[in-house]
């Protein structure tokens, strides 16, 4: 269910999630103005950029070609929702910035599109129509993902004006090449980055998504979103996009 709503210059969508019973029995609804508001103070402060967004794409070597281009395809379909492109599309000063970059072992990180700062729908489309001619440059690749959160972070230190800095990884695997992601973590908290993950997994379920849980994500409002494997990949990275964009929603899925 949505319905939108205007709150000055900035058009709103009310978008139900499955908040937990306690919220639903006290009839307590969460819009996106309201979290929006509470967020970014945009009654009183707007920012220059309200959030950056890194979405960092795994294509290590467990990741097959007809995968790779299943995690491609499917981010192509979240970037083109109308949904995301409601919640990601805001007032001047209240836009998101977004990269989009893929990583695999300590020297593998390639940009497939480069900071963009989304103020309409046909910005947001020509980023989706960018990331659906990206084609694969090699496999063979490890997993390193603690160097692949580095990169990340050195992205986002040129985002100075953002209120909030997130890095969004997607993993299918453990890291196995270069620092661990723990070990890099206090340096990403000091810049006050948060890290949330999307595990795809048809298999160790459980233990890759415990891992992540305690080796990868950071921040009070970090979270993990799970694909039932790579076909399940749309479905995930659309709802995974939403939750980011509004922290406060994120913080109720937990």
């Amino acid at each position: 269910m949505k319905n939108k709503k205007r709150m000055g210059r900035i058009e709103v969508l009310e978008l139900r999630f499955n908040v937990p019973e306690i919220l639903k029995t006290a009839g307590q609804r969460l819009s996106a103005a309201l979290v929006l508001g509470l967020v970014l103070g945009l009654g009183s402060t707007a920012q220059a950029c309200r959030q950056a967004l890194v979405l960092a794409i795994d294509v290590s070597a467990s990741v097959s070609t007809p995968e790779y281009l299943l995690q491609r395809d499917g981010l192509v379909r979240a970037l083109r929702d109308p949904q995301v492109a409601d919640w990601m599309i805001g007032a001047t000063g209240a836009e998101v910035d977004l990269l989009v970059f893929e990583w695999g072992g300590q020297t593998h990180q390639r940009i497939w599109v480069d900071w963009t700062r989304i103020t309409d729908p046909g910005v947001l489309g020509t980023v989706a129509d960018r990331v659906s001619r990206v084609q694969r440059s090699s496999e063979g690749e490890s997993t390193g993902l603690g160097t692949a959160l580095l990169f990340g972070a050195q992205q986002l230190a040129t985002r100075r004006n953002c209120s909030m800095k997130t890095i969004d990884v997607s993993g299918d695997g453990k890291n196995n090449v270069g620092p661990r992601p723990r070990d890099v973590h206090a340096r990403l908290e000091a810049e006050g980055v948060t890290v949330n993950a999307l595990v795809v997994a048809t298999r160790d379920v459980a233990e890759l998504t415990a891992y992540f849980q305690a080796e990868v994500i950071l921040g009070p409002n970090s979270f993990i979103e799970t694909a039932g494997g790579f076909e399940d990949y749309a479905r995930a990275i659309k709802r995974k996009m939403l939750r980011e964009l509004v922290p406060g929603l994120a913080a109720l899925q937990r």
